[in-house]
C-alpha cells in the first residue's frame, strides 16, 4: 500500500453527487472568541462545499491575521463573513432550515435525527454555546453524544461530525432514491382529502354558506370563520375515533356539529342535525383541488392504472368525484364503508390491490397522512409517496417524500 495524497484520493470519491440532489449546506457560529476557531470553521466549510460561513459578532474584535492564516487557502475559497444582527432569518437564506447543534433540554441526538436537505447548521460560543434568544429561532436542537470522560466537544470538531453526519445521510438518501426510481410501478393509489381534494378549502365555504342559512351570528357564533376554527379540532379528534371504530357515523355527523355549537352555548340537537346534513351535502359539491392536481393526473394517466382509497363516506366521495372531474382518471375507487375496516389498517390496502388486479410490488400508495396512508401501506408491505405540504416533522420511514405535487413527476 503506498502513500496517496488527498487531492488524488478524493477526486476519485464522487462526493459531489449529493448536491445533485441537494443544495449546499451553511454554517453560523454564535460570537466565537479564538481566531483559531474561526479559522477552523471556515477551512471544514470548505472541506464540506458549503455556500458560505457567518460569524455573529463584531469583525474589529478578532485579528484576522490569525484567522486567515489559520483558514489557510481556504479564505479565499469560501464566502465567511461577520455580522451583528439578531435575526437569524435575515442572514439565512428563505428554505433553509436552521439546525443548533447544542446540549439543550429539547435536543435529539444527531445519530436518531433526519437531518433536513437544506441546511444551515448553528454553532455556539466556547464558553456560553449558543445565546438562548438564538436557539429559539433554531428549527431543530441536536446534540452529539460524547463517551469519554471530558463531555464537551471543540466547536470545530462538533460542527465537523454534524456536517459530515448530514453529508452521509444525504449520500444514503441519494443512493436509495437512484435504486428506488429503477423500480418500476404500475399501478399508484392515491388517498382523496387533502391529497388531490382540498378538502380544508371546501369547507371553509360550506361553512359559510350553513352559517348564513342558519342565521348563527344570531345565535352569538361571531363568523363562520370563528365556528370553523372550533369545530375543525373535534371533528378531528371525532374522526380518530371513527377510524377506531369506537363511534359509528351516525354518532360522527351528529356529534360533530353538536359539540361546536355547545361551545358557544347553544344546545339543540335539531340545529346540529341540520347543519350535519346540509353540510354532507354541501362539502363534496364545492369543488377545490390541492394546487398541480390536475395536471398531474394528466401526466400520469397514460403511464400507470390510477386508484383511490379513501376512508370518507362513499355517497361523498363518489359526489367529489363526478363533480370535480377526476372520476374518469381513477380505474378504481375503495372507500373504508364498502370494506369494513379503515386506513391504516393494511386490509383495506389489501382489498384494494385485489380490486384494482395489482400487486404489492408494482404498487405505490400516496397520501398526505403519515399515520394513516403511509404507515398503513407500509404495514401491507406496499412502497410508499408521503406528500407532506406543510414540511411536518414525523417519525417512521417512507419510499418517497414531496412537498408539492408536481415532484411527483420528477420521480415517476
Amino acid at each position: 500500500m503506498s502513500y496517496l495524497k488527498s487531492n488524488d484520493l478524493f477526486t476519485k470519491i464522487p462526493t459531489e453527487e449529493i448536491y445533485q440532489h441537494v443544495p449546499h449546506p451553511m454554517v453560523i457560529a454564535d460570537h466565537l472568541m479564538t481566531p483559531d476557531n474561526i479559522g477552523a470553521l471556515i477551512r471544514l466549510a470548505d472541506n464540506i462545499g458549503a455556500t458560505e460561513v457567518c460569524f455573529l459578532g463584531n469583525e474589529d474584535d478578532h485579528r484576522l491575521s490569525k484567522v486567515r492564516r489559520a483558514a489557510a487557502s481556504s479564505r479565499d475559497n469560501i464566502h465567511w463573513f461577520f455580522s451583528v444582527e439578531t435575526d437569524l432569518h435575515k442572514i439565512v437564506p428563505s428554505g433553509k432550515a436552521i439546525v443548533a447543534i447544542e446540549t439543550a433540554d429539547n435536543a435529539t441526538c444527531i445519530y436518531d435525527t433526519q437531518l433536513p436537505e437544506d441546511i444551515a447548521f448553528m454553532v455556539g460560543n466556547e464558553r456560553n454555546g449558543i445565546a438562548e434568544d438564538l436557539l429559539k429561532q433554531c428549527d431543530k436542537v441536536v446534540y452529539i453524544p460524547v463517551p469519554g470522560p471530558t463531555r464537551s466537544l471543540n466547536v470545530s470538531h462538533a460542527a465537523a461530525v454534524a456536517l459530515f453526519e448530514w453529508q452521509r445521510q444525504m449520500l444514503l438518501r441519494s443512493k436509495k432514491t437512484e435504486v428506488r426510481s429503477k423500480k418500476t410501478y404500475q399501478h399508484l393509489f392515491f388517498d382523496l382529502d387533502r391529497t388531490l381534494w382540498d378538502f380544508d378549502a371546501a369547507a371553509e365555504v360550506a361553512f359559510e354558506r350553513i352559517y348564513e342559512k342558519y342565521h348563527l351570528k344570531e345565535l352569538g357564533i361571531p363568523s363562520a370563520h370563528d365556528f370553523h376554527e372550533v369545530y375543525h379540532p373535534l371533528n378531528e379528534k371525532l374522526w380518530e375515533l371513527y377510524r377506531a371504530d369506537q363511534i359509528t357515523k351516525d354518532e360522527l355527523n351528529r356529534t360533530r356539529f353538536l359539540k361546536p355549537l355547545e361551545h358557544y352555548g347553544i344546545h339543540d340537537v335539531e340545529l346540529a342535525d341540520h347543519l350535519s346534513e346540509d353540510y354532507v351535502y354541501w362539502s363534496p359539491r364545492i369543488v377545490r383541488l390541492v394546487p398541480g392536481t390536475m395536471e398531474l393526473l394528466e401526466y400520469l394517466k397514460p403511464k400507470y392504472h390510477l386508484h383511490l382509497i379513501t376512508n370518507g363516506f362513499q355517497e361523498v366521495q363518489h359526489t367529489k368525484l363526478s363533480g370535480s372531474g377526476m372520476e374518469s382518471y381513477f380505474e378504481t375507487l375503495t372507500v373504508s364503508e364498502e370494506v369494513g375496516v379503515k386506513k391504516p389498517n393494511p386490509e383495506i390496502f389489501l382489498y384494494a390491490l385485489k380490486k384494482a388486479g395489482a400487486t404489492l410490488e408494482e404498487s405505490l400508495m400516496i397520501g398526505d397522512e403519515m399515520a394513516v396512508d403511509i404507515d398503513g401501506a407500509r404495514a401491507a408491505g406496499m412502497d410508499q409517496l408521503f406528500f407532506n405540504p406543510s414540511k411536518e416533522e414525523s417519525e417512521g420511514a417512507r419510499t418517497f417524500e414531496v412537498y408539492n405535487l408536481l415532484e411527483i413527476k420528477e420521480i415517476l
